[in-house]
């Protein structure tokens, strides 16, 4: 049987350009040919000079060919804003040579013998090409020299001489189906921008890749002084969760970690969920605190106030989170909510997690990552975040979002953003009113792989942090927001002034919380005029209050006797 022959591995350049390499599936083939294709203003320019500047050297040097595109002087004025230009490599490693002349006075073949002539003298190991489509449009059709024809005897030539080419173009997507450049390149990027309203968000897609397997998809990519930066999507989900050692990542709040058992499994998402002004951010400072004193580092991420806002607030209560940051404790982000994508931001999150080994990320909020995100971006938060959060799972780490809750009382949605699935730990911080006062409770909801306390808990925000205090045990109805006295069992009187027929009725109301008059009148065995009477009288003294649920009216009770409490069932 004849041994199969082991194919001939392929040499890849690194680009420079942080992250693409990744994207390209390992890095840029020596020897291809690759079109970088986009629409003016895209940054193709910019790709093309960031990875020549980062390949090219004495001994492996680069020519720059501009044809008929933006002239070499401004060109290089504006290039050299960018980091990445260093200028001691301009004449020496680089070589930029203007084409347009040839190409003006003798079309095609000009721009083909130019070519040649300074392979011939330079003999490069990189060749940029800006810009293939503008060159074409000098075509004459007299010539005999069709498009094709050039395109093909310059992929001939730039092979012949073993050398990688980059060939610059203005195209929009539409196009690269057609023409005979797309199906001579090896390799095409198309890099693009996507507006919406007044967010720019701009995108890079592998359209082909020969010999490699590169991520599909969209990637956002970001223009600053350095020049591009690329953030891949999370194409692929991490492998499923390990089993992990059973310690716990304490919050280091003395009553909640009590009711969690201990604090969060290892490897574990919470959410911390309430409404404004109830402590959400405190009780991920806490965790962050918490993990600095044990030696897990963290990452902090804020979308909607400056790292400086939390650094005095941290200080308020005793904590220096900036002596956190000198030891490599702490890593604050702060993602300005202009032009983000949900691309960059998990790669954001990723680069620092990586750079300190951050154990616990605090995500603060989700609701202002959401809000920060172009609608363009809104379709993939989901989908985004559930991925973030699971390769940051998978490798051991507890991530904490907070959720703002728009009910200040009332009705519980733990997230407007469907994300609750996402969660396996829930803690709850509501407000609740009693005696015409507003109070905090905090309860832990869920926890899916632990036992934990289902008791609803006062806390209070004092100058050490959050304290959490015993469980409620005299009223009814605290996730409502209005709070019931329970009721004295057995048939003991609200007050000695009541009717018998008013007694009747506030102990219905009671065992059923709050109802209609019609569900009163039903269960009374009353007619409605004389439930509705019964219950104006109630109300003006004070038993009873009444409020409008659905433009209809609800009733529950107010008031019982002052003194009286509920006997304790526990003994």
């Amino acid at each position: 049987m004849a041994r199969q022959a082991k194919p001939v591995p392929i040499e890849l350049l690194e680009t420079g350009v942080p992250s693409l390499d990744a994207v390209l599936g390992g890095g840029l083939p020596t020897y291809s040919l690759s079109i970088i294709a986009g629409p003016a203003g895209s940054g193709k320019t910019t790709l093309a000079q960031q990875i020549m500047f980062h390949q090219a050297t004495s001994k492996r040097p680069a020519i720059y060919l501009s044809a008929l595109g933006e002239p070499l002087v401004k060109l290089l004025r504006y290039q050299q804003q960018f980091s990445f230009f260093d200028a001691r490599k301009v004449g020496k490693a680089i070589h930029f040579i203007d084409l347009a002349e040839a190409a003006k006075a003798d079309g095609l073949e000009g721009v083909l013998a130019g070519v040649r002539k300074y392979l011939e003298q330079f003999s490069p190991a990189l060749v940029v090409f800006d810009s293939i489509r503008a060159v074409q449009d000098v075509a004459r059709e007299t010539s005999g020299y069709s498009r094709r024809v050039f395109i093909h005897d310059l992929a001939l030539t730039l092979a012949a001489w073993q050398t990688t080419a980059l060939l610059v173009g203005e195209y929009v997507e539409e196009e690269l189906n057609v023409g005979p450049e797309m199906t001579i390149a090896d390799n095409l990027l198309l890099l693009g921008q996507e507006v919406h309203q007044n967010a720019t968000i701009r995108k890079l897609r592998v359209v082909k890749m020969r010999g490699l397997a590169p991520q599909s998809g969209r990637h956002s990519f970001r223009i600053s002084e350095q020049g591009i930066h690329i953030y891949p999507r999370l194409a692929a989900l991490p492998p499923p969760r390990q089993a992990f050692p059973l310690d716990r990542a304490k919050f280091g709040v003395p009553g909640l970690d009590e009711m969690m058992r201990g604090g969060l499994p290892r490897g574990e998402t919470c959410i911390v969920a309430g409404s404004s002004g109830t402590g959400k951010t405190l009780l991920g400072l806490h965790f962050i605190v918490e993990g600095a004193r044990v030696g897990s580092p963290s990452v902090m991420v804020t979308f909607e106030e400056d790292p400086r806002e939390h650094i005095r607030k941290a200080a308020s209560f005793g904590w220096d989170l900036e002596k956190l940051e000198r030891d490599k404790l702490l890593k604050m982000i702060y993602l300005r909510p202009v032009d983000l994508s949900i691309d960059e931001v998990l790669g954001e999150i990723a680069s620092a997690v990586a750079e300190i080994g951050a154990c616990r990320v605090v995500i603060n909020s989700v609701s202002g990552l959401e809000i920060a995100l172009p609608g363009s971006e809104k379709s993939d938060f989901r989908e985004g975040l559930y991925r973030m959060v699971a390769s940051l799972t998978a490798q051991g780490a507890n991530v904490l979002l907070t959720v703002e809750v728009p009910e200040l009382m009332g009705d519980v949605h733990i997230s407007e953003h469907g994300i609750s699935f996402i969660a396996d730990d829930i803690i709850l911080l509501r407000y609740v009113e009693i005696a015409s006062a507003l109070r905090k409770v905090l309860m832990v909801i869920k926890m899916r792989t632990s036992d934990h306390d289902k008791e609803m808990r006062e806390y209070h925000i004092t100058p050490n942090g959050v304290a959490v205090q015993q469980p409620f045990t005299d009223y009814s109805g605290v996730l409502s927001g209005i709070p019931t006295l329970r009721a004295v069992l057995g048939p003991q009187p609200f007050t000695a002034g009541l009717t018998e027929r008013e007694e009747s009725l506030m102990h219905i109301l009671l065992s059923m919380r709050q109802a209609s008059p019609q569900d009163l009148a039903q269960a009374l065995s009353m007619n409605s005029d004389e439930v509705a009477s019964t219950l104006e009288k109630l109300t003006e003294t004070g038993y009873v209050v009444k409020s409008m649920r659905a433009g209809k009216p609800v009733y529950r009770v107010g008031l019982v006797t002052p003194g009286l409490r509920p006997p304790d069932t526990r003994r």
